[in-house]
C-alpha cells in the first residue's frame, strides 16, 4: 500500500522515452511497455528518491494549480501502479 509517506525511487531497469502525444516506459527487466500522460511522466520525474509521495503532491499542485486533494488521489493510484508494474522502487 502506497502512503504519503514513502519516497519513491525509479528502477534502474526502466528507460523512459518522449513519443508523439505521451511518453513511454520500457521496463527491461520483463520487456513491458508503458504509457503515461504528460502529468504521470512529471509524476515518474520526481520519483527520484529524495522526495515523499506528500512532497511530490505538493509540487504537481504548484505546477499545474491544482487542489492536492484532487491531486493527491490519482498520484497514489499511478504510484501504486508504478511499483506493481517494478518501474519503481521504494527509496532506503
Amino acid at each position: 500500500m502506497i502512503t504519503t509517506l514513502i519516497r519513491p525511487r525509479r528502477n534502474e531497469q526502466v528507460i523512459a522515452q518522449k513519443a508523439t502525444n505521451d511518453f513511454l516506459l520500457f521496463n527491461l527487466e520483463d520487456g513491458n511497455y508503458y504509457s503515461l500522460n504528460e502529468v504521470g511522466y512529471r509524476i515518474w520525474e520526481l520519483c527520484d528518491g529524495s522526495r515523499t509521495v506528500g512532497q511530490i503532491v505538493d509540487l504537481l499542485a504548484a505546477e499545474y494549480e491544482a487542489p492536492a486533494e484532487t491531486l493527491k488521489e490519482d498520484a497514489l493510484a499511478l504510484i501504486q501502479e508504478l511499483r506493481d508494474g517494478k518501474l519503481i522502487v521504494e527509496a532506503e
